[in-house]
């Protein structure tokens, strides 16, 4: 950033927060993305890769059978990508594929009991990782990084998507002009 006379201005204390918070959020995003499924949570010759695993997350999550087009949505991923995703889940038996009764040409997609133990097995896998990553933490530092991060998911739930790509003086054009 800088002032009127070419200087940099220094950074607000929220600004320099937001950069460390947004260079420290990409290092565990980073880590959090290199856990895979364990071996352990499937059959032999089952393979769950990450795009798999948030596809069981995100049908478990809505508890109930949906769409393609509307699981698609929730993952922000395009229809061909998540049918491409679920063909495997489906084939492997994690999720189930069944008419729907108001429309015989769409299909509903939803979580199977065998998908519901493997992702149970691969949530206990990266909690057992968390639980590592935090053996040298106290009870209340544990507590107040799970609040703060609960907190900070809500709000950054009520932040427009395309915050990102606004320019911080809050001008529209490249050039700087409204």
């Amino acid at each position: 950033m800088t002032g009127g006379g070419g200087a940099p201005r220094p950074a607000s204390p929220v600004d320099a927060a937001a950069d460390e918070l947004e260079r420290s959020l990409t290092s565990a995003g980073r880590a959090i993305l290199r856990l895979g499924v364990p071996a352990e949570a499937l059959r032999p010759g089952e393979r769950v890769d990450r795009s798999g695993y948030w596809v069981l997350q995100r049908l478990d999550e809505v508890g109930g059978p949906v769409h393609l087009s509307t699981l698609a949505a929730l993952l922000e991923l395009d229809l061909s990508t998540v049918s491409r995703q679920v063909r495997p889940l489906v084939s492997a038996g994690l999720v189930t594929r069944s008419a729907d009764p108001g429309d015989g040409r769409a299909c509903l997609l939803a979580l199977s009991a065998r998908g519901r133990g493997v992702l149970a097995s691969v949530r206990e896998a990266r909690r057992d990782v968390l639980r590592q990553a935090l053996a040298g933490w106290g009870a209340a530092e544990r507590a107040a990084i799970a609040d703060a991060l609960t907190r900070l998911a809500a709000d950054l739930q009520t932040v427009p998507g395309d915050v990102p790509s606004r320019r911080r003086s809050g001008r529209s054009g490249e050039d700087g002009r409204r």
